[in-house]
């Protein structure tokens, strides 16, 4: 049976992660292991010898100035970027693999979604490819839950970038995918917005779901990460317990 997700308001919303030890969430299985990822557009090199691990129930953050690679690193992750050499691999199967990549939820910087459709409708379809049981009950509580069951029926086409950015997120954990993948999820949310997402991904990590996001939120890193990954010109240059570097150039202008 499916599990709902929190229902979330601007005055319920927790300012901390109630989420218990981390070690009680971590089961010490890679749920995401990249190997030497090198990617380039052309000539110009974006991603350069990446090698990163990330546990199932962990949730990494990854954090950089504009064009550090933060996003082609997700894409390689979630198997939409081939990297020219390297692998992935997503509990224990390529990411390129069909089942592995039923396990992931994505949502990019863009929503994606079908501007004609209903965000109903656009939930209800994913559901059905990702054949969610009872997919009309499950995505009516999702909605509730997300205090958008008054928008549900209007084409997205006419709802705000905040409730366009809610619809995408959900459309990615609605098949409740073992790991979430988001790149800058609260780019177009208000405060309470994102007070919903910290409390969305709370959820998701004390199920044991692995969350990877990338960020320029300093504050939403540091709630929510067990591991805060910093790149720069394509290279991981630093992977810190919850922390960042407050003296980095590219963070004071964040």
């Amino acid at each position: 049976m499916l599990r709902s997700f929190p229902s979330v308001t601007s005055e319920a919303a927790p300012s901390s992660v109630p989420s218990g030890p981390r070690e009680s969430r971590l089961d010490g299985r890679p749920a995401v292991t990249a190997a030497n990822l090198s990617v380039a557009y052309g000539r110009v090199p974006v991603l350069r010898e990446i090698d990163l691990q990330v546990a199932a129930g962990e949730c990494v953050a990854l954090m950089g100035p504009n064009g550090a690679g933060k996003s082609t690193l997700l894409g390689c992750l979630v198997g939409v970027v081939r990297p020219a050499c390297g692998e992935v691999s997503l509990f224990g199967k390529n990411a390129r693999n069909r089942d592995a990549r039923r396990q992931v939820g994505f949502a990019g910087q863009e929503p994606g979604l079908y501007a004609e459709l209903s965000a109903r409708e656009n939930l209800i379809f994913s559901g059905r490819m990702y054949g969610v049981q009872n997919v009309n009950q499950h995505v009516s509580r999702l909605l509730e839950e997300s205090n958008l069951t008054s928008a549900a029926d209007r084409p997205v086409a006419q709802l705000s970038q905040g409730m366009r950015q809610r619809v995408a997120v959900l459309r990615a954990m609605v098949h409740q995918p073992q790991l979430v993948v988001l790149d800058e999820p609260s780019a177009r949310l208000d405060t309470a917005g994102k007070q919903w997402l910290a409390s969305l991904l709370t959820r998701c990590r004390d199920h044991g779901q692995t969350v990877c996001f990338a960020s320029h939120d300093v504050a939403q890193c540091r709630t929510l990460a067990d591991r805060i990954v910093q790149l720069d010109a394509g290279r991981i240059v630093a992977i810190d317990p919850g922390r960042v570097h407050d003296g980095d150039a590219w963070l004071r202008s964040a």
